[in-house]
């Protein structure tokens, strides 16, 4: 079974989504049955964790929840480091995992990630007696010269988003948590505060793997995002519109009970779901279909009704007026035996309707 932890501060109830999100891909990827470890503190609410564990539950897994705070010595030391305000304390509770996780290994995940790949195969790393197993940070030559100053070596640097823990490793480190303490106390101009305590404590036994474990997704880049977990790093996030994680941050959020409600803009007066014209054809031609299959005769009552034959409409005086004059330009045009024929034709009609007034015809 493999064993997954995720830590987040939850203010305004955003992480817990993100979250879902990250469990999402993992459950999808992951042929392994997972025992998930979420590390918070007050701010996330009973409902997020139940939608966390329905979720779970709906793939077959199994989750813990942790409620914890940072240690009143730790706490201390942070409040003297200016940066933590931007990472924020939840940041931090990756720090507690060998005091809190009741497991000899764990792999630890940040919440601005999608994993595109199975987790088995990153969980059955040896780690050959290290510490922990972690990718090289892909924005070090940025920051190098800071990293230096704060007693940490460049060419071993590495990011804190994806790591496996060796628990019992490190639990046989007596004082781990102290220098943990010690490093802030020593460097409170920190910028990365969790990251640079991880690399000052465990940095020298480290074993650093292969990259498509934690791929940086490098803005502007056209980057591949499959068989890898996609690491988003910077300041576009996978759930940011821009992003080019977007389309899969979206389809995963549909799995969790985040996911948007369908709306049905198409309503009638009684809140029914009103159908289209075209619909209402479909369903006819449908109806007809289905019943015409069962019984030829039925088919034929199904029909529309036939409309109604126009009546033959009288002609009134009016109309056999306009035609009188119709009859006289025709007879005007047309030879002298053409107009004969129509003058006999014409008083013929009258004859036969004696109600009408042929006023054509009166000198």
């Amino acid at each position: 079974m493999i064993e997954l932890a995720l830590a987040f501060n939850d203010k305004d109830g955003s992480y817990a989504e993100h979250a879902a999100v990250v469990l999402t891909t993992v459950f999808r990827n992951t042929g392994s049955p997972i025992n998930v470890h979420i590390l918070h503190d007050e701010t996330l609410t009973e409902e997020n964790k139940n939608r966390l564990a329905q979720l779970t539950s709906g793939f077959n897994h199994t989750i813990n929840f942790y409620p914890v705070a940072l240690p009143a010595e730790m706490a201390e030391a942070l409040a003297g480091v200016g940066s933590i305000d931007k990472w924020t304390s939840g940041s931090m509770y990756r720090l507690l995992l060998p005091s809190v996780i009741p497991a000899n290994k764990v792999i630890y995940l940040d919440c601005d990630i999608l994993v595109n790949m199975d987790l088995t195969e990153l969980w059955e790393t040896e780690l050959n007696g290290c510490y922990l197993g972690a990718i090289r940070d892909q924005g070090i030559m940025g920051v190098a010269d800071i990293v230096r100053v704060h007693g940490l070596n460049p060419d071993t640097y590495f990011n804190s988003g994806v790591i496996v823990f060796e628990l019992n490793n490190i639990r046989q480190q007596m004082n781990w948590f102290e220098e943990m303490v010690n490093f802030l106390r020593s460097f409170p101009s920190t910028t990365m505060p969790d990251q640079d305590v991880l690399n000052h404590v465990f940095g020298g036994n480290c074993l650093l793997l292969d990259e498509r474990f934690n791929s940086f997704y490098i803005n502007g880049a056209d980057q591949d995002l499959n068989q890898k977990i996609v690491h988003f790093a910077g300041d576009i996030k996978c759930w940011d519109p821009l992003s080019p994680g977007f389309a899969l941050y979206q389809e995963n959020l549909n799995f969790t009970p985040w996911r948007a409600p369908r709306v049905n803009t198409l309503k009638n007066r009684n809140g029914k779901r009103k159908m289209s014209r075209k619909g209402r054809h479909l369903l006819l031609k449908r109806r007809t279909r289905r019943l015409s299959s069962g019984n030829p005769s039925l088919m034929r009552s199904s029909r529309r009704p036939k409309m109604k034959k126009r009546t033959k409409r009288l002609r009134t005086p009016s109309t056999t007026s306009t035609l009188g004059t119709r009859r006289k330009l025709q007879k005007n045009s047309a030879s002298p035996a053409r107009k004969k024929r129509l003058s006999v034709q014409t008083e013929l009609r009258f004859k036969r309707q004696p109600s009408a007034a042929p006023t054509i015809f009166m000198k």
